[in-house]
């Protein structure tokens, strides 16, 4: 891999990185982003609005406060044990006795859910959603996230210090990282060619080889007339 490769790698792994933390960081502690509660969808009853996997973000707001067309997230129970949780539209609000009743429906369902339920039992409004953010973080909760989040990266981050450690002290060879000690550099140059004229010795010109030739003249005898 070369240094420009190596430096793609990294910051597209930092880049990613960076987004899950965010988006972890958003998801565990709504109030960041203004919500007070974290719901992850686990139907497609509210498509194409909000899909399945997708994290939802709710707002707490009084139950005189929900209108017709408002989405919440609500329990049909007082009992938070005893069911799940329901993100739907808001279609009708009737008031009875001083009470405040909603009901809704999912936006891909064709009729409203059965009954209506206390507005108290909302549990808040939709403030935010994130798409796909619940099957990251149900990813997560499963043995092969633990392992990809948690295990994996605390094994390299160990093995990175211990590494460190033993090249202070001479034990091990000098190395940009534990993978680079191991395999060695991968970015070295090759060996220069030489070049065919190199090797080669200069061949004089041409000129320089022929003697010089004396004129007919100068080769005659002055003293052979008589």
């Amino acid at each position: 891999m070369t240094l420009n490769a190596r430096t793609a790698v990294y910051t597209v792994g930092g880049i990613a990185l960076i987004a899950i933390l965010v988006l972890v960081g958003i998801v565990t502690f709504p109030g960041l982003v203004g919500g007070d509660d974290t719901y992850i969808v686990m139907s497609d009853s509210m498509s194409p609005t909000i899909e399945s996997g997708d994290v939802v973000i709710t707002k707490s707001v009084p139950p005189d406060e929900i209108e017709s067309g408002d989405v919440v997230t609500l329990h049909p129970d007082d009992d938070d044990a005893a069911g799940g949780y329901v993100t739907h539209r808001v279609v009708d609000v009737r008031e009875e006795d001083g009470e405040r009743y909603l009901q809704t429906k999912g936006d891909a369902n064709e009729d409203a859910d059965a009954g209506y339920v206390p507005a108290e039992f909302a549990r808040g409004k939709l403030h935010l959603h994130v798409p796909y953010a619940g099957h990251l973080l149900l990813f997560a909760r499963s043995s092969l996230g633990l392992l990809s989040f948690v295990i994996l990266p605390g094994l390299f981050l160990v093995a990175s210090g211990s590494w460190q450690l033993l090249r202070e002290f001479g034990y091990a060879p000098a190395g940009d990282s534990v993978l680079e000690s191991l395999l060695g550099p991968d970015d070295v140059d090759p060996p220069e060619l030489e070049s065919a004229s190199d090797d080669q010795p200069a061949l004089e010109s041409s000129t320089d080889e022929v003697p010089e030739l004396e004129s007919v003249d100068d080769a005659t005898d002055p003293e052979g007339d008589q």
